[in-house]
């Protein structure tokens, strides 16, 4: 990190060092509450979720979300002391990876841990040995590099025909935008592209963190990734969807009052302001200014149009309004009358791989007479309809199956209404390995 380049992941190693008036080592859990704690204490304004997990080797991790335009920060803490910390910067920038070296080595200083930036054995690691001072300039460097190689790809792909690239956003979802590429700022259109190849300064104008301020235009950017990628344009309906309109909210309020003349989406503020019955000092001003704006030609928010959810190497288009719920196992997404569970499994590789109707004898050879067929570019699928009246209402079900050589996926779609039953059918046939 202090030499002159940098990866743009940061992979270190701790040392837990013996702490209390009988110097003994804090057990894992004991250390992982603590650094929790330490996190929401002082990070309050930038932590947005710590999930609490066993991993597979009886060890604790945390996952912390620190930013919405970067995955998780993961720390992991294990029965003999050892603590390791893992973070992918590169969509957030250089501002955040900045921010995050130094919040590790602020956490190892409160918590007596020391540590490495190479994976060697505990007694190798000096006690009290402190992170060295990130090398800015290196990490800017290596994060233009990174950004130039990706538009470059993007550019390419562009003259082969390519439709719009995804630049710094979740794997899980793909969004649908017009332009050259969807950033978590936005999509960008292709004169933009070609501009940013030419000058890198305006490559960085995609990139939510930037310069290591937490300036207006930091706070400005945070909501805007929100508003892009998370927000469903739709009155919210849980707690989370709540929480990320408040958290947009927050962050524009403190941006404009770091500095009232950024180029703020007023209509946009507006609309959340009303999504969330939301009062507010400012929200006079906010509808004043958004009523004298003229209309947005494409307004902030992805989730305004279908998304493709990709789970286990299938892909299914769905609402950008559903609310979502990920587990390892399957993906469920839901709105008003309307909910689908998808979920997918390996069939094998090579020459032991199952063919499609083989998968499809196992797991729907008793649909019988009522089952619905699907043949179509290499995805053979298998359905029935029936209803569940398990809760006292009929509810009505599409029990599916879809299956290429090697993989197979399966999808329940529940739905109120019976003129739905075409939707669902649609929503079946149109799983598609991604």
């Amino acid at each position: 990190m202090a030499g002159g380049s940098v990866a743009l992941g940061i992979r270190l190693f701790g040392r837990a060092e013996k702490r209390g008036i009988i110097q003994r080592l804090p057990a894992r859990a004991d250390l992982a509450a603590d650094a929790e704690t330490w996190l929401r204490t002082e990070y309050a304004d930038a932590v947005r979720e710590i999930r609490v997990r066993p991993t597979e080797l009886d060890g604790i991790a945390l996952d912390c979300d620190l930013h919405p335009a970067a995955g998780p920060v993961v720390f992991t803490f294990d029965g003999t002391g050892r603590v390791t910390v893992v973070a992918e910067p590169e969509a957030a920038g250089p501002g955040y990876h900045t921010f995050v070296w130094l919040l590790i080595d602020r956490l190892g200083t409160a918590l007596a841990i020391s540590w490495s930036e190479a994976d060697v054995p505990l007694a190798e690691i000096p006690v009290g040995r402190q992170l060295p001072a990130p090398d800015r300039a290196s990490i800017e460097r290596e994060h233009l590099a990174a950004l130039q190689q990706a538009l470059g790809r993007i550019h390419a792909a562009r003259r082969d025909g390519a439709p719009p690239r995804p630049l710094g956003l979740p794997q899980g979802t793909r969004f649908s935008c017009v332009g050259a590429l969807a950033s978590p700022l936005g999509p960008r259109d292709g004169a933009w592209l070609d501009a940013a190849i030419a000058d890198p300064t305006i490559a960085t104008d995609v990139i939510p963190w930037w310069t290591d301020a937490t300036n207006g235009r930091y706070h400005l950017n945070r909501a805007l990734c929100l508003m892009w990628t998370d927000i469903r344009w739709r009155r919210p309906a849980t707690d989370d969807e709540r929480s990320v309109v408040d958290e947009a909210l927050r962050h524009l309020r403190r941006a404009h009052s770091l500095d009232a003349t950024l180029p703020f989406p007023w209509q946009e503020w507006a609309e959340l302001l009303e999504l969330r019955s939301a009062t507010e000092p400012l929200a006079e001003l906010v509808r004043a200014r958004a009523a004298a704006s003229p209309p947005a030609s494409a307004p902030i928010g992805y989730r305004r149009r279908p998304v493709l959810v990709v789970h286990e190497g299938w892909g299914l288009e769905v609402p950008g309004s559903f609310a979502e719920r990920r587990t390892a196992e399957e993906w469920l997404g839901r709105e008003a009358g309307r909910q689908i569970t998808l979920a997918a499994v390996s069939t094998g590789h090579g020459p032991t791989a199952l063919r499609p109707e083989a998968f499809l004898d196992q797991v729907a050879g008793g649909f019988g007479s009522s089952v619905i067929r699907h043949d179509e570019a290499g995805v053979v699928g298998r359905a029935r309809l029936d209803t569940d009246a398990s809760s006292g209402m009929s509810t009505y079900v599409l029990e599916g199956f879809s299956a290429v050589v090697g993989s197979g996926a399966a999808i329940r779609v529940e739905f109120d209404d019976p003129d739905d039953w075409t939707w669902a059918v649609e929503r079946w046939r149109a799983l598609r390995p991604a």
